[in-house]
């Protein structure tokens, strides 16, 4: 069958999407090429590189996002209600340590006790690498963020973008535009938007960015997302149906 057999069209596909989501992401060219060398040496280099691609950026990426981990909480409590919450803080109580202080402050945030989260967030920082690590430097940007302290929010954002430019991620970008919005610096937001919104996986950053738009008054751009929303859900799996709802809803109402 040649070059179109149905290995060869897998093996292209899987590359491509490999190829895809290391630009879209912002990963080290160095992917490119590792694929393209390994596709002119044999099949299994290829295997190697997918394999070494889905363990050292996909995974690792997919533990450190904040939506993998509302996720797997959000399983958790829908058998037992308040049970995540019981047992991070019984954890904070027995340990002590930054890793549980940091998982009942995301646990805070999705109770809405920001101010909880706050203080969590700041205490697990006390230590001498604390004020430097990116997942707490991300997480209290959030929670300073969902509380309405924009200013702080963004000052915790840029700190993180010197600290680990890596760790400043589609979740981080999208909370880092909101906390330019809440201080109405709308320009820098705009643009900060218009970064995540090819990158986000979801359509929250393009709900959220329309609503910006709408309330400067710009309703050309703002309609335009709000249909472009409506069409990527058209279709789609239901599973992404269902987790988009709360912002399909936001686009409908919106769309005229």
């Amino acid at each position: 069958m040649g070059f179109f057999n149905p290995l060869m069209i897998g093996s292209f596909l899987v590359s491509l999407a490999i190829a895809y989501h290391s630009i879209r992401n912002g990963k080290s060219p160095l992917w490119l090429l590792g694929l393209a060398v390994a596709s002119f040496l044999s099949f299994f280099a290829t295997i190697a590189v997918w394999i070494a691609y889905l363990c050292l950026v996909v995974i690792p990426d997919l533990m450190r996002s904040n939506s993998a981990r509302r996720f797997a909480d959000n399983m958790v409590n829908v058998a037992d209600p308040g049970r995540a919450y019981r047992e991070k803080k019984r954890n904070v109580e027995l340990v002590g340590s930054v890793d549980s202080k940091r998982a009942l402050a995301e646990e805070c945030i999705r109770a809405g006790r920001f101010a909880d989260a706050i203080e969590l967030y700041e205490s697990a920082m006390q230590g001498p690498l604390g004020e430097n690590d990116p997942a707490l430097l991300k997480g209290l940007g959030r929670a300073r963020m969902l509380a309405g302290e924009g200013a702080a929010s963004e000052a915790l954002f840029v700190k993180l973008k010197q600290v680990d430019p890596a760790a400043f991620d589609a979740d981080a970008e999208l909370d880092y535009a909101r906390a330019l919005a809440l201080q109405g610096k709308n320009d820098a937001a705009v643009e900060q938007f218009e970064k995540v919104v090819t990158r986000y996986p979801g359509e929250e950053a393009r709900a959220r960015f329309g609503l910006l738009l709408k309330e400067m008054g710009q309703e050309a751009r703002a309609q335009a997302l709000f249909a472009e929303i409506l069409a990527s859900v058209k279709g789609a799996p239901g599973y992404y149906r269902s987790r988009q709802k709360e912002w399909t809803a936001i686009a409908k109402a919106n769309l005229r």
